[in-house]
């Protein structure tokens, strides 16, 4: 909302100026200032629209770097028009605010071109005003050494800023969707990246494991034991999977791996898998069951068709457990109902 009701102030200060000795003294000028001015309103409306969770905050959505871009040459535009060149290198200290949302909201390389349009521009009415100056030349020339310190300086302080926070924040967002013991993804990563697998990258078919006999490793060797033998499991099924595939951890003794392609067959890609946990030369040996299922394309939505994929998967798991666990099962197409499982 704040970015809306600056665009609108910055559309009535240059009407505003319409109404002053400084401002455009020509038919012309005044009508370049008043179509400036108007624009701001549907450029405001657009960026009301804005998904502030994921345009705003993303220096790649176009709406940030075009909107740097239009506020950069309204501003130019509309302080070129004033008759007054002192006047009008009052009015671009309003570039300080475009750059304080570049800073925050725009890729680098449109933060360098506010930087040197800035830069130029204010450099440009400085000379017309010494041009037009006999004397206090050197009062001009601090004006405009003035002008350019805080109109970048303003962009440099905050880039700075929003650098940290943004390398922090991911810091933090990682944290929150990595397993702490094993370091692959948790379920709240999972559902993340598969969402995000889907959106142009095809749907993954999903592998639901299952540890066999879990409980009776924390009986009878002890938690350490427990957690020593999930750690692995998390090692050997990423190193297996491949740089490709996402494994996450449910909770307890349950893993996910999202298959985008999986080479040749779901089948063989899964057995791969529970070949690759178990070791003879471990303590406790470690197997594994699979449930496994494609990707259900008959739901409407990527969150239903990730959850039905994975209910699907965890039917499948319960077929492999029942027959004997330490093997793989599939699920038939759109299998999408779970049993209740103890």
């Amino acid at each position: 909302m704040g970015v809306v009701v600056q665009t609108l102030l910055f559309g009535l200060v240059g009407i505003g100026t319409t109404f002053t000795q400084d401002g455009p003294t020509d038919g012309f000028g005044t009508v370049l200032t008043y179509a400036v001015c108007i624009s701001t309103l549907p450029v405001a409306w657009i960026m009301s629209k804005a998904d502030y969770r994921m345009d705003l905050w993303s220096r790649r959505a176009p709406v940030n770097n075009w909107f740097v871009v239009y506020c950069e040459v309204g501003v130019t535009v509309v302080t070129a028009t004033y008759s007054d060149p002192l006047a009008a290198l009052h009015g671009a200290m309003l570039l300080a605010l475009v750059g304080a949302y570049a800073a925050h909201f725009a890729r680098p390389n449109v933060i360098w071109f506010h930087v040197v349009w800035s830069t130029v521009f204010v450099l440009v009415l400085g000379a017309m005003a010494l041009a037009r100056a006999s004397t206090d030349t050197v009062s001009i020339a601090l004006r405009v050494f003035v002008a350019v310190i805080v109109i970048n300086g303003a962009v440099t302080l905050l880039w700075a800023y929003s650098r940290a926070l943004l390398k922090s924040s991911r810091v933090h967002l990682s944290d929150a969707m990595t397993d702490p013991l094993t370091g692959v993804l948790n379920r709240r990563g999972l559902e993340a990246r598969a969402l995000d697998t889907s959106d142009g990258a095809g749907y993954p078919a999903i592998l639901l494991i299952d540890i066999d006999h879990f409980k009776a490793v924390n009986d009878h060797h002890g938690h350490s034991a427990g957690d020593v033998a999930l750690r692995l499991t998390a090692m050997r099924l990423t190193m297996s999977a491949g740089r490709h595939a996402v494994v996450a951890r449910l909770g307890g003794d349950e893993f996910v791996v999202l298959v985008p392609d999986p080479t040749p067959t779901l089948g063989e890609f899964a057995d791969r898998l529970r070949r690759a946990v178990h070791n003879v030369d471990d303590d406790i040996a470690i197997t594994v069951s699979i449930g496994g299922s494609l990707p259900h394309m008959d739901r409407s939505t990527p969150r239903e068709i990730f959850d039905g994929t994975l209910a699907a998967a965890d039917a499948a798991l319960f077929t492999a457990k029942r027959n004997g666990r330490n093997r793989i099962a599939l699920a038939r197409p759109h299998t999408a109902e779970s049993p209740n499982r103890e």
